[in-house]
């Protein structure tokens, strides 16, 4: 899902079940998880949402970014990926 924000605006995210993958496309979002801990997301970057975790995000300027499913893929290196599922 494309969404937007304008400087000062914010949301609260919810990563439900299985999570949800934030990517930031053009601006930065200054994004709080659930246990205090802060985070800048610039164009480019990504932060998922764990299962069960909250957030909340800020437009530290006018933002565009995409919210998906995060993907786990099992088995590569016996590490888990994760990547973005486009709307």
């Amino acid at each position: 899902m494309k969404c937007t924000l304008s400087r000062g605006e914010l949301i609260r995210l919810d990563g439900g079940k299985s999570g949800i993958l934030l990517h930031c496309v053009d601006g930065t979002l200054w994004l709080t998880s659930g246990d205090g801990t802060d985070y800048l997301i610039k164009a480019g970057t990504s932060f998922e949402v764990t299962a069960k975790m909250s957030a909340v995000v800020e437009a530290l300027e006018s933002v565009e970014f995409r919210l998906g499913e995060a993907v786990v893929v099992e088995n590569m290196s016996a590490k888990p990926l994760t990547g973005f599922v486009a709307c």
